[in-house]
């Protein structure tokens, strides 16, 4: 449960077939993690909205809740407010509503989140601590730490567990993949939309931004398929097909 789990409802209240409270569970939003947390939330909640919007094709009524030990970030509060969903801290006196505090990463003039700032940051994060320089060669290395991940998993190469995920690496890891794509393309940027086979958070690159890369997505693929779903062969094509 918590952010880092991308896919899952944390918890579910009220009977079943009637008015429903679907929850987000978060932990105490630590400056450092500021940008990593406001991305996987970004992913987490585009996929219970729509799950919520299936409940409400079924005919029953459900609530969208953030649930957190620690306060958010303003920049998250005003993003969930826009979108109905009510963020609760936890107390010794029980749930209130969020207060906020200040955000590193302020929301756009139209309260949207920066993706571009959010994602530089977790991308630089990911090369500090891989030690990577921004090149297409340096995704051979993110490849590696991803086989390395599979590996303390127990899984061998070829070894396929579709379940195996890591809600970190595959921010940290999208957002360096995505940045390199960037940096050796015309014209390249971050979007959310609704969940889709490119994600709810994918890059939009080249001519009038056309093509769409799921560069998440694609780590998540590598972490449950292995060296088949190779980020470097990803990015390194594209970035030759679409290049400066």
């Amino acid at each position: 449960m918590g952010l880092a789990d991308l896919d899952n409802v944390d918890l579910v209240t009220g009977e079943p077939g009637g008015d429903q409270g679907l929850w987000i569970l978060s932990d105490h939003w630590s400056p450092e993690r500021e940008a990593l947390d406001y991305v996987q939330l970004l992913v987490k909640l585009a996929g219970v909205l729509a799950h919520a919007d299936r409940l409400g094709g079924d005919g029953q009524r459900s609530t969208v809740l953030l649930h957190s030990s620690g306060e958010p970030p303003s920049s998250v509060l005003e993003f969930l407010r826009d979108r109905g969903v009510a963020a609760m801290l936890a107390s010794r006196s029980g749930p209130h509503p969020a207060a906020g505090r200040p955000a590193r990463f302020p929301n756009l003039h139209d309260g949207t989140p920066d993706l571009d700032s959010l994602q530089a940051a977790n991308a630089d994060r990911f090369a500090a601590d891989n030690g990577l320089d921004g090149t297409i060669e340096s995704l051979v290395l993110l490849d590696d730490a991803l086989e390395e991940c599979r590996r303390v998993h127990g899984l061998a190469p070829g070894d396929v567990e579709e379940d195996f995920t890591d809600g970190d690496l595959v921010v940290l890891a999208g957002a360096y993949a995505g940045e390199v794509l960037r940096r050796h393309t015309r014209e390249a940027m971050w979007w959310l939309g609704p969940p889709g086979r490119s994600g709810p958070l994918h890059m939009r690159a080249g001519l009038g931004l056309g093509t769409r890369v799921n560069t998440l997505g694609r780590v998540r693929r590598y972490l449950q398929h292995g060296s088949g779903e190779s980020v470097h062969k990803l990015i390194a094509d594209l970035a030759a097909r679409l290049g400066r």
